[in-house]
């Protein structure tokens, strides 16, 4: 099998990484590739020369870690899925807190409110309004005194607290595990105060404090471009991201699940220098982290490798060598 358009790219800047540590100028020799020649074991994408001395070099996109790539997995898998039958391309902003990947039976939801939305939306137009089903409970601290409610929100509790001049006593609505608030329209927002007023009384008069209500995601339709490929005219693209995490954590097991790959590739000597290149597909994992992140490995796990390298572009770093080979 050939090099791919990204293994040939990683090869070629490795070229010249090489004669500046070893010397000679570096070539990759015309010839089957070892995975050609090796059809029945995993090997490195190719073998390169100065005339002298010969490398193995193995490439291995660095592209987040298992949040990240369940993330934009998700992003990409929904953006042809959720695509309306009227066409067209979309933003849908969820609710502050959402994340990917999301279940079935939420994808199902705004599939059907989608279809229902985008064939009254125009193209630069207003923004139209989801209907996403929400449950929650209110639970009652006194049932006299001013109105008073609150909720577990932070960002979007006020949408809550505007609901008190509605009610007698102090309230809350235990809604705590769910995104934030978020509605488009007034209309949605006022039909909102009025159910939680209503479960409000409905907690004082008979116990039960059961609510449900619809809260709104936005979807606006993106202006026509006439001009783009026709493939890129069609989506839907969500506004989200990934839940807080510490950075180094994050490049450090993005590093472990692939660096494992590599070093099952060099079980066996393929030349006199094993070589891994990492190719960065993420802005978090830049040579600093990723060089870091190497530091934390035990050195016998990486004993067959002499070097590791991290291109960015056109850009190649030197995140590790071993000394000892």
């Amino acid at each position: 099998m050939p090099l791919t358009p990204q293994e040939q790219r990683c090869s070629d800047l490795t070229l010249g990484t090489l004669g500046g540590l070893y010397g000679g100028s570096w070539w990759i020799p015309d010839g089957p590739t070892l995975d050609e020649l090796h059809e029945s074991q995993a090997s490195p994408e190719c073998l390169v020369t100065n005339g002298s001395t010969s490398a193995a070099i193995e490439v291995k996109r660095l592209t987040g870690d298992s949040v990240l790539q369940a993330y934009r997995e998700a992003l990409i898998s929904l953006h042809r899925s959720l695509i309306p039958s009227c066409g067209g391309y979309y933003t849908l902003y969820p609710a502050l807190g959402f994340r990917l990947p999301m279940d079935g039976s939420l994808r199902r939801l705004l599939k059907r409110e989608i279809e229902r939305v985008a064939p009254t939306l125009a193209p630069g137009g207003p923004t139209g309004a989801l209907l996403i089903p929400r449950k929650a409970h209110v639970s009652m601290a006194r049932q006299d005194g001013p109105g008073h409610l609150s909720c577990c929100h932070n960002s979007t509790g006020r949408l809550v607290a505007e609901a008190s001049r509605l009610v007698t006593g102090t309230f809350l609505l235990a809604d705590q595990g769910m995104p934030e608030h978020s509605f488009v329209t007034d209309a949605g927002l006022a039909a909102f105060h009025a159910a939680l007023a209503a479960a409000c009384r409905r907690r004082v008069e008979t116990g039960s404090g059961h609510l449900e209500w619809f809260e709104e995601w936005g979807l606006w339709r993106c202006e026509d471009f006439p001009d783009d490929d026709p493939r890129d005219r069609d989506g839907v693209h969500l506004i989200c991201v990934t839940e807080a995490r510490s950075v180094d954590a994050s490049v450090a097991e993005a590093l472990d699940l692939i660096l494992e790959k590599a070093v099952k590739k060099f079980e066996r000597t393929w030349a006199e220098r094993h070589v891994t290149v990492f190719d960065k597909a993420t802005g978090l994992c830049n040579a600093e982290r990723v060089m870091q992140a190497l530091s934390w490995v035990m050195p016998e796990e990486l004993s067959k490798i002499d070097l590791i390298l991290l291109t960015d572009n056109d850009e190649v770093s030197v995140v590790w060598k071993n000394d000892a080979r």
